[in-house]
């Protein structure tokens, strides 16, 4: 049985030629290997919200367990509602239609792209769906997501009752992000072979020859601060994640139950 990577999902790193010239000569099993170590390293350090990931889960509706993230528009008559021009109230109309309200899940996000939607064992066009606020779901075909879903249903089993959503999650690596990882991939690999010109710090404070003395920062301090001691690398930290933040701010509610996400088969 293979084991399963929980790493962060990064695309493999790609230096410049002109700044890593020993990149592109390395054994591509190095390369890779150094790459992982790499976004293990930089991913906490940059709070964790790089990375897209393709997660497979199975919402629940309103009706099961007493209330979930599936919002199918019903509620009292009126409710009040936060517009440009101040609060009003919205009727909501019979049905799972209204003035404000729209037939939903909500996805843990930032949702990228939706692969596959599969109700009662049916997969459903794209047309049917979109994506709003980067983790809603919108059912827009005319018809609504079920409001309790069997969650042990087989997928492929028409009528079932199943229903699954798989798509993707995470922000992409820009340039900045690409050229910081890059680089910190590269330096890596200098320290691998032996290379005098790595710069990842050591662990050396003072050096005295020919009554010269030089002292340097211990690299236990950078890494308290969440940095790496190599400076572009440090840039693009402070710049993501000033406040050394370890993952995405996030408000959860014990009204809405986390979606049950499918991790095998």
């Amino acid at each position: 049985m293979g084991v399963i990577d929980h790493g962060p999902c990064w695309p493999d790193p790609d230096p410049d030629p002109s700044c890593c010239p020993g990149w592109a000569d390395a054994d591509p099993a190095l390369r890779t290997r150094l790459g992982r170590i790499a976004a293990r390293i930089l991913s906490p350090l940059a709070g964790n919200q790089y990375g897209v990931c393709e997660l497979t889960v199975r919402p629940c509706g309103k009706t099961c367990g007493g209330g979930g993230p599936l919002d199918i528009g019903v509620g009292p008559p009126f409710y009040p509602v936060l517009t440009g021009a101040g609060w009003v109230n919205c009727r909501v109309c019979s049905g799972a239609c209204s003035c404000c309200h729209v037939c939903k899940v909500d996805l843990e996000g930032p949702a990228q792209e939706i692969v596959r939607v599969v109700v009662d064992g049916v997969q459903l066009p794209p047309e049917a769906y979109r994506i709003d606020l980067h983790r809603e779901l919108v059912r827009v075909d005319g018809e609504c997501w079920p409001e309790c879903a069997d969650l042990t249903a087989p997928v492929d089993e028409v009528g079932g009752g199943g229903f699954l959503v798989t798509y993707t999650r995470g922000l992409p690596l820009d340039e900045a992000a690409m050229h910081a990882y890059s680089t910190y991939a590269c330096e890596l690999l200098n320290a691998c072979n032996g290379d005098d010109c790595c710069r990842l710090p050591e662990r050396v404070t003072t050096i005295t020859r020919q009554g010269v003395t030089v002292g340097f920062v211990d690299p236990m301090d950078f890494l308290d601060r969440g940095r790496t001691g190599i400076p572009e690398v440090d840039l693009w930290l402070s710049a993501v994640n000033p406040y050394g933040l370890r993952q995405r701010s996030r408000v959860l509610s014990p009204d809405r139950p986390r979606l049950r996400r499918t991790s095998w088969p």
